[in-house]
């Protein structure tokens, strides 16, 4: 197994024979239910990346081609815009935090929140239209040419200006973080200030839909003989750990691949720190059954195509021996309610 597998075995068992319940929960589950958590606090996963170790898993399937394009969003192209997420990178998964959704009623008349009608929406003009189908006021009205489309899946009114509001992207751009950070570790490699904070409280002031979750990274760069080592840790306040927690690793490990490629570094030691780690109480029979599976055998192995990170792509990420098919096949993916 990876040591990534490894690690979620040991994680999971903690929380279930540790973890503590939460009171008064912020999430709640689609249908109101609060979404209550199993956790526990502190802890930490190291990987030796010149070894070959890695947070892949291959306990369940994951969205390894999603989660590259959303560190890609998040610190090169520094955006909070979601409609260029999902139009850019096919990452659907933040429309839950757009800030300032809106639908149109029966009579044309604009409300906040999102389509309440089941198969159908209502235009700027009160026309009943199927979900997918476009509009035509969209030619008549000036909001909507320049700013409305309609959301093929859910019906709602996802404009290309919606965004997440002033966080993840918006922080790395107006604060220039990732820019500071490259610019840093190449005239000055062996500095011990090389870090990039996502948790601005100024930010916080101006609307926003999600404080972030994984929020710090240092970086720091040695030399052995002849050759420079990128050494990389992520700090992470909160990790909904069936969900997103292998995810959160291997994105910030890629991230830590790219940058080392881009400067011409080797990656070294990537370190995951984790404040508290928890397993939703619907996600609870989903953990057991993954403590329950055999690992798929395989040594995956990361490889980045472009010198430049300001051109790289999703696909210029490939990932070797790691047989996401046989994953599939014998660990199937797990169904999982997210609180939100």
């Amino acid at each position: 197994m990876t040591k990534g597998d490894i690690y979620t075995k040991e994680i999971i068992e903690r929380i279930l024979n540790e973890g503590t319940l939460d009171e008064n929960p912020r999430p709640h589950y689609k249908d109101g239910t609060p979404a209550h958590t199993l956790s526990v606090n502190h802890g930490m996963c190291t990987y030796d990346l010149t070894k070959g170790e890695t947070p892949l898993i291959t306990l369940r399937p994951i969205a390894v081609k999603g989660s590259i394009g959303e560190i890609l969003w998040i610190y090169r192209d520094a955006s909070n815009n979601i409609y260029d997420l999902e139009k850019k990178y096919g990452v659907k998964w933040w429309r839950e935090w757009m800030v300032n959704p809106h639908f149109y009623d029966n009579k044309g008349v604009r409300q906040e929140g999102h389509n309440p009608y089941e198969g159908y929406y209502y235009d700027s003009i009160g026309n009943k239209m199927n979900i997918g189908e476009k509009s035509p006021s969209l030619l008549d009205k000036d909001e909507d040419i320049k700013h409305n489309i309609i959301d093929s899946n859910t019906g709602d009114i996802l404009t290309p200006k919606a965004s997440i509001g002033a966080c993840y992207g918006y922080t790395v751009r107006q604060h220039h973080l990732f820019t500071r950070l490259l610019d840093g570790l190449e005239k000055d490699p062996f500095g011990r200030r090389h870090i990039m904070s996502l948790w601005q409280n100024e930010d916080f002031k101006l609307n926003h839909g999600l404080k972030p979750c994984a929020f710090l990274t240092e970086w720091n760069v040695r030399k052995k003989d002849d050759t420079y080592y990128l050494d990389m840790c992520l700090t992470q306040r909160s990790s909904d750990f069936l969900t997103a927690g292998c995810i959160n690793q291997t994105q910030y490990m890629i991230l830590q691949y790219m940058v080392a490629k881009h400067l011409g570094y080797t990656p070294g030691r990537f370190t995951w720190f984790y404040n508290n780690i928890q397993i939703y109480d619907r996600h609870i029979e989903a953990a057991k059954e993954m403590l329950e599976r055999e690992p798929v055998d395989c040594n995956p192995t990361i490889e980045i195509k472009k010198d430049d990170i300001y051109l790289m792509k999703q696909n210029d990420v490939e990932i070797k021996d790691y047989p996401i098919e046989e994953i599939k096949k014998k660990n199937k993916q797990l169904k999982l309610e997210l609180g939100i």
